[in-house]
């Protein structure tokens, strides 16, 4: 599957980058280098997890019907849980002494997945209609 940078899905990547790359350079104005290498890593994580996601639900055709699509989403949820704690630990291990600002940066692109529920809405109506 080819990911489009006009689809929802690549619209949050790039909404997650262009916030993991912002918190890294406030991070190395604040802190220095390594506080931004921690950011960097931490809005990467998020990026990988959101990019892994998006290409393997998405690789299912709408014509192979809803068990398979949810069969996939499910199978990808699973391997992103995996890559998660493989990722975080690694972070954990390697980049202890910057670790605030790694959660930090993952936390705040996670801002952009709940941003992405009001700003991608098909219907017209509003809130609550």
């Amino acid at each position: 599957m080819r990911l489009r940078v006009g689809s929802a899905p690549g619209k949050i990547i790039a909404g997650q980058s262009g916030v993991t790359l912002l918190a890294a350079a406030l991070y190395g104005l604040a802190a220095g280098a390594d506080a931004a290498l921690g950011a960097l890593v931490g809005g990467g994580i998020s990026v990988v997890l959101s990019l892994w996601m998006a290409l393997r639900v998405f690789s299912v055709p709408a014509e192979a019907g809803p068990r398979a699509m949810f069969a996939a989403f499910v199978k990808a949820e699973a391997m992103k849980i995996m890559l998660a704690v493989a990722m975080f630990s690694a972070a954990a291990i390697f980049l202890s002494h910057v670790f605030v600002p790694l959660v930090v940066t993952f936390a705040a692109t996670l801002v952009v997945n709940w941003l992405a529920l009001v700003f991608t809405r098909r219907d017209r109506q509003g809130f609550g209609g």
